[in-house]
């Protein structure tokens, strides 16, 4: 983060061990806690676990965490399974945002999002990598077409498909259909993605430097309160 000039992240836990998200969520609460200008909290969960709505309840208590996490891919659910529907409830209610782990065949691409959208439409929810781990193209399209077409639909830019630098990232910027500039964000999924270079999918595309700080720092900031 220092070296790249990032000022503040958001952090939530890997699946732990013995599979107990409120010790997870406790570690996150420990590392803001020790860097409080530096991180915050996504308090994470396991929705087929039974107890979790009271670790999330627990959790977004605090002032070490701002949303929620869901992992479709680690945890084997589906994002529109009525099993996570007391999640996005709860949600609501708090007026969390949820990020969701997502561009994953079966269980998080953006049109299954789009439908979780739809429901619950007073939630803001934000699709990693843009929705766009589906190496074949395709989410590429459904994803912005979730994000121009979904008020409360969000993206951020870890690991999206370049068709051309930056390319996604303009068409978003570009589109003037909803406000969609204003819901795109940056995004490292550090440690598993390399900062300076998630960095160069913004700084490189053909986007003004204004809408530039708009991905790098001031939509993730409106929508997490920062």
């Amino acid at each position: 983060m220092e070296k790249s000039g990032v000022q503040i992240s958001l952090v939530s836990c890997f699946t732990p061990p013995d599979l107990s998200f409120e010790r997870g969520n406790r570690e996150i609460e420990s590392a803001v806690r020790g860097h409080p200008t530096r991180f915050r909290g996504l308090a994470r969960v396991d929705p087929r676990q039974y107890g979790s709505l009271n670790v999330l309840k627990k959790f977004l208590q605090k002032k070490s965490f701002v949303g929620i996490s869901l992992n479709p891919f680690e945890q084997s659910f589906k994002v529109n399974d009525p099993l996570v529907r007391p999640v996005y409830e709860l949600a609501e209610e708090s007026d969390s945002p949820v990020m969701l782990e997502s561009g994953y065949p079966v269980v998080s691409l953006p049109l299954q999002i789009a439908e979780v959208a739809r429901e619950f439409r007073k939630v803001d929810f934000i699709m990693t990598h843009a929705g766009q781990l589906l190496a074949s193209g395709q989410s590429e399209a459904d994803s912005f077409r979730a994000v121009v077409d979904y008020p409360n639909i969000y993206c951020e830019t870890s690991q999206i498909i370049l068709s051309g630098v930056g390319s996604f990232i303009e068409q978003v910027m570009h589109s003037r259909k909803n406000g969609s500039k204003h819901r795109i964000m940056f995004g490292s999924n550090a440690p598993q993605g390399e900062l300076s270079v998630e960095l160069m999918r913004v700084t490189e595309a053909a986007i003004s430097d204004n809408e530039k700080r708009l991905v790098l720092s001031k939509n993730g900031k409106k929508l997490f309160k920062l």
